[in-house]
């Protein structure tokens, strides 16, 4: 199978509160996607949309459409906010499968920052998923890419680190 595209992690519970919630993010990947397919291919965006309204499938169906999607993929992209679940047992799921299973370059956007440096990682910390912050850690092997969520820097490092291209970035803490 031939992996193609971004593969997004994301905390499927309680996503339709727009408040609290990465929702807003989501609807701007797919707007992106929408509007310019050929820079974005976010390959499982049907999967995020079907799970805000149903959250009832998230243990059964939903498990195995996320293995196949990953599957696919050529790498992940997890968005890092002061409103994700960092504790959430299907986003860090999703993590843990993604890196150990599918050998995936994770993408890490910072929400709100227009530049990403050391610092930013540190200085938020709290917003990374409890399985990023325990692979940066203690897991160097795992290849992980901090960026800022604009546009530009989100289609240059997603069309960069690829699986399939063995384009990794070079540690945990690998800034692009």
């Amino acid at each position: 199978m031939e992996r193609k595209g971004t593969y997004i992690a994301y905390d499927a519970s309680g996503i339709s509160d727009s408040v609290n919630s990465n929702q807003h993010t989501f609807r701007r990947l797919s707007e992106w996607q929408r509007r310019e397919p050929e820079r974005f291919n976010f390959v499982n965006m049907r999967g995020i949309e079907f799970a805000q309204s149903h959250e009832e499938y998230l243990d059964t169906t939903m498990k195995s459409y996320m293995l196949k999607e990953m599957a696919s993929a050529d790498n992940m992209l997890v968005v890092a906010s002061p409103v994700v679940n960092t504790e959430s047992p299907i986003l860090n799921w999703q993590i843990s499968r993604g890196v150990n299973r599918f050998h995936l370059p994770v993408v890490i956007a910072y929400y709100g920052r227009d530049a990403v440096c050391e610092e930013t990682v540190r200085q938020y910390w709290v917003w990374l998923p409890q399985k990023l912050r325990k692979y940066i850690s203690t897991q160097s092997w795992c290849r992980m890419a901090h960026i800022p969520l604009t546009k530009d820097k989100l289609e240059r490092a997603v069309n960069f680190y690829s699986a399939s291209r063995q384009r990794y970035p070079w540690d945990t803490m690998t800034i692009f």
